[in-house]
């Protein structure tokens, strides 16, 4: 065992883009959002005086993963168990000044088999924090600055913990905000220390509708890299029964030598039937250029702001991987479609059914035939577009307005661009507690 002591001065806690958790009400809509959200802070429950409040969450999780390698002959099978006990504390000095720390004990324990090998590794750290001053530039402009989520509802854009300065205006139906992030303190590889520039509006024309627009760019610090991306997002519940929503985004900028120049598509709708048990189905199609010509200085292949997660859920209660619990790969130079099919058995209790067929938009012959941050651990020939299929099982146990379970199993079923390959599984088990 070894244990790490990292960022003295980390800063965070959870905020979507134009919305904080002080925005919310302090108590049953956070701590919804605290049990459903596995990388949301702990729920402020307990107030200490009227100017300071803690909360604590603990959560549970067991993970294994078969036969990654898509090979059935290699033992390359691997275990996790993670437990994570996070602290969160407020104050709050002043009506318009307020002061939030998170700290965080994570311990993983990792078995590969074939190796034999047991891997203990405990972590603490300030998770979160920052001080947030409301109306400190003008009435309706708030900064906030220190370590921050950022964070899109479903993810595709950004879920990342970064130390920032931020500027965030909320008028009625409008939001609109300016950052400058990067991780200042514990970088870990050199992506980390990359400086992002974040513009983002949002418009809300009614109850369950929101529209947004999105400039990011990425610059690294020898400057060698610089992409942008612009973006747009939308979600939708405007029609009875029906939730819909569309990630628009393109790329741009330079990689070394290599013009960025590629563009990206997520398209989902669900419907809720009116009926026993809830059921509901979803269609998804998401696309991810390509690059024709991998031998050119042009990429034309899309690629993901690098900050992403691509987690959210469809009408359970239970957030998933929503590109495949085992594959999980990022959209580029890809078309993934998606069907699920999803029921609410009982009031605390909902089970996801989910398939997925991958295939690729561009075949290259090695070397240019890698997947861009996929979970297997094998590349495809270059010979075939068809990727495979995953099937997922996802189901979701409220036992209490403070406790959930969260079980996921997963088959990757590989496509001919990996002949003569086995198939892939995962299982994992979560249960997620606030005090």
């Amino acid at each position: 065992m070894f244990f790490l002591m990292e960022g003295p001065f980390a800063f965070a806690r959870e905020i979507q883009p134009a919305v904080t958790e002080a925005d919310q009400p302090a108590a049953e809509e956070t701590v919804s959002s605290a049990s459903l959200d596995p990388d949301a802070s702990p729920a402020l429950r307990f107030e200490v005086t009227p100017h300071l409040s803690i909360g604590a969450k603990m959560q549970l999780s067991v993970l294994r993963r078969s036969n990654r390698d898509l090979n059935n002959k290699k033992e390359d099978d691997q275990n996790r168990t993670e437990t994570t006990l996070g602290l969160a504390t407020e104050v709050i000095p002043r009506t318009d000044i307020e002061i939030f720390a998170e700290a965080r004990l994570t311990d993983q324990r990792f078995f590969m088999d074939g190796e034999g090998q047991t891997t203990d590794e405990t972590k603490v750290r300030l998770k979160r924090g920052y001080i947030l001053w409301r109306g400190a530039v003008f009435p309706a402009i708030d900064l906030q600055v220190g370590r921050q989520r950022f964070a899109d509802s479903r993810e595709w854009i950004y879920d990342e913990n970064l130390d920032a300065v931020r500027l965030k205006l909320n008028k009625d139906l409008f939001a609109l905000e300016f950052s400058v992030s990067s991780n200042l303190f514990d970088p870990e590889d050199p992506e980390d220390r990359i400086r992002n520039y974040v513009a983002y509006a949002a418009y809300e024309p009614s109850k369950g509708d929101k529209i947004a627009l999105y400039w990011i760019a990425r610059h690294s610090p020898g400057g060698d890299q610089n992409p942008e991306f612009v973006g747009l997002s939308w979600r939708g519940k405007s029609f009875q029964n029906q939730k819909y929503w569309l990630d628009l985004a393109s790329i741009s900028g330079r990689d070394g030598s290599v013009k960025l120049q590629g563009y990206g598509a997520d398209l989902r709708w669900t419907y809720l039937f009116d009926q026993w048990m809830e059921p509901s189905i979803t269609l998804g199609y998401a696309f991810g250029s390509g690059d024709p010509n991998p031998l050119d200085d042009v990429d034309g292949s899309f690629r993901q702001t690098g900050l992403q997660d691509n987690q959210g859920k469809f009408n359970g209660a239970v957030k998933f991987k929503y590109y495949g619990e085992l594959f999980d790969p990022e959209l580029s130079n890809m078309r993934i479609r998606t069907f699920g099919l999803g029921i609410i058995p009982f009031k605390k209790t909902s089970l996801d059914f989910v398939y997925y067929s991958y295939s690729l938009v561009y075949s290259h012959l090695a070397p240019n035939h890698t997947l861009r941050d996929v979970g297997i651990k094998k590349d495809p020939s270059g010979k075939s577009k068809d990727l495979g299929h995953e099937v997922d099982l996802i189901v979701g146990l409220k036992i209490s307005r403070l406790a959930r379970v969260e079980i996921s199993t997963a088959a990757f079923i590989p496509g001919k661009a990996f002949p003569g390959s086995d198939s892939a599984y995962s299982g994992e088990m979560t249960v997620r507690i606030l005090f």
